[in-house]
């Protein structure tokens, strides 16, 4: 039996490996110095492979946010993949990060746009903080690979001093749109706020936004020459129209402000305007009221929201294919989205509230179907049989647009997309 000068000897000698993360073999508990065990917070793949601190290979390295965890910051390969599946599984359902596409849910995962909204799936083992991806951490074989990749880099781009440029000419000249360089005059520069802010629907003009703090963006056409001449799109020169929200929604969570792609090439973005300059519309109808919204080059798009659906809503309703599939682009104005007109349910008489919609976008799905208020609205089609229990709702908003057969009579068909016949519209007095 040990003396107690040996227990205290072994407890300090515990405390003091404990704060490197791991416990030493030399006191008898099974894990090797150097070594730890995979922090990720449930289903290890291989609770046995121990991932060494010296080397840890392909292992990805996390963050507590707990400054007294003990857990440890490394996770196996496939423990790591398969857990950030389930933390974007729950982005997917979260706040803004709805409307983003898996790619931009990917890309803003780890950073504070994505992480923000998604820390609460992230829970630590330790029960008091949460973990994150460490960015600016690099396996030692990276490091090794990215060295001698460099050296390669360094050794090819070598030059002679008694190099001279080769001026080579084809005898073709460009043809006049083609220009090397942009003359300083013709620099657009896309602007965005970041702030609380407002806009107007028919206050666009082409010159720059005078309301918020603006950064450079890119254009929606490549070239600078096309971007002043060409763009059919107009611009916003503020943001009045934006006034008439709730003061705690004038912001960039509620309304979308920049670009999620780099220079300016965001998916959503160039994927409305691309189709309507294909039909040569600039401006669209809501829905709900058939109220004007003007089409605007840059985020907020328009005082409304865009929204997919497979049924055609009327007839100025614009056919688009995303995926391989046929839909159509449909709009909802700001003021039906914030209740100044009442969407009344026939069957249940509950509301169809939006307002938790972001302004100046586009959903991939209906965002009338996305929300059954009851039991009608998940029947069949064809044979009126419940499909689907309110009670036990889908695991995504877009599930409920998608084609799907009855399993009651096999019909195949979007049976939770009910059109708008099937509420009751009136004005909000």
């Amino acid at each position: 039996m040990p003396r107690n000068g040996e227990v205290r000897l072994e407890v300090a000698a515990l405390a003091n490996v404990e704060e490197n993360g791991y416990v030493g073999q030399q006191l008898g508990l099974g894990v090797p110095t150097g070594r730890v065990q995979c922090c990720v917070p449930h289903g290890c793949y291989d609770i046995d492979d121990l991932i060494s601190l010296e080397n840890p290979k392909s292992a990805i390295r996390v963050i507590c946010n707990n400054e007294s965890c003990r857990e440890g910051t490394f996770m196996h390969k496939q423990c790591f993949d398969h857990w950030e599946v389930s933390v974007l599984t729950y982005l997917r359902s979260t706040g803004r990060a709805r409307s983003w596409s898996e790619k931009q849910r990917m890309q803003n995962l780890w950073t504070k746009k994505g992480y923000d909204l998604a820390f609460k799936a992230c829970d630590c083992k330790c029960g008091r903080g949460h973990l994150r991806k460490d960015l600016d951490y690099t396996s030692p074989k990276q490091e090794h690979i990215d060295e001698a990749v460099g050296g390669v880099r360094k050794k090819k781009t070598k030059k002679k001093r008694n190099d001279k440029p080769i001026i080579v000419s084809s005898g073709k000249q460009a043809p006049a749109h083609f220009k090397t360089t942009a003359p300083q005059s013709l620099r657009v520069r896309t602007n965005s706020v970041s702030s609380t802010g407002s806009s107007s629907p028919n206050s666009a003009s082409p010159g720059t936004p005078t309301f918020g703090a603006l950064t450079s963006k890119g254009q929606f056409f490549c070239d600078e020459q096309l971007a002043v001449t060409g763009n059919m799109f107009m611009r916003r020169s503020d943001f009045s129209a934006f006034r008439i929200l709730p003061r705690e929604k004038q912001n960039a969570y509620h309304i979308k402000m920049e670009d999620e792609g780099p220079h300016g090439n965001d998916e959503t973005r160039c994927f409305i305007l691309s189709n309507l300059s294909l039909c040569k519309i600039q401006s669209v109808s809501c829905v709900v009221c058939t109220q004007t919204m003007v089409v605007f080059d840059r985020y907020p798009l328009i005082d409304g929201t865009f929204f997919l659906s497979p049924l055609k809503y009327d007839s100025a309703t614009m056919q688009v294919t995303l995926d391989g599939k046929m839909l159509y682009l449909s709009t909802v104005c700001m003021g039906c989205l914030e209740g100044a007109r009442i969407v009344r349910c026939r069957a249940c008489k509950r509301i169809w509230n939006g307002s938790h919609l972001i302004l100046g976008t586009m959903y991939s799905y209906d965002i009338f179907a996305a929300m059954p208020c009851c039991q009608e609205r998940l029947k069949c089609n064809a044979c009126a049989k419940t499909m689907v229990s309110v009670d036990n709702p889908l695991l995504f908003f877009s599930e409920y647009s998608r084609c799907m057969a009855c399993p009651h009579c096999k019909t195949l068909d979007y049976h939770f997309v009910k059109g708008l016949d099937s509420y009751i519209v009136r004005e909000n007095f």
